[in-house]
């Protein structure tokens, strides 16, 4: 099965990326959850918190302004 056969399930699919307009708006057009890693591209553009994670209104705001939302977010990933 390859990816964009007939068969594919989109839920067993998950997009991992740091930038909101390409992976993240790229998962949700095809239907795939996706995991945004915070400590990317978009790093700068977020508030941070004392426990160095992101604001829930930073992480909002960016969301609205590339009109792209994740499935489910992190700081960081390690593989």
């Amino acid at each position: 099965m390859a990816l964009g056969d007939e068969a594919t399930d989109p839920k067993r699919i998950l997009a991992i990326g740091d930038s909101l307009h390409h992976d993240i708006a790229g998962a949700g057009a095809t239907g795939f959850d996706a995991l945004f890693i915070t400590d990317g591209i978009h790093r700068p553009e977020l508030d941070l918190q004392a426990d160095g994670t992101h604001t829930p209104e930073s992480l909002a705001k960016l969301y609205e302004q590339y009109g792209a939302t994740p499935t489910y977010v992190t700081r960081h990933l390690v593989w």
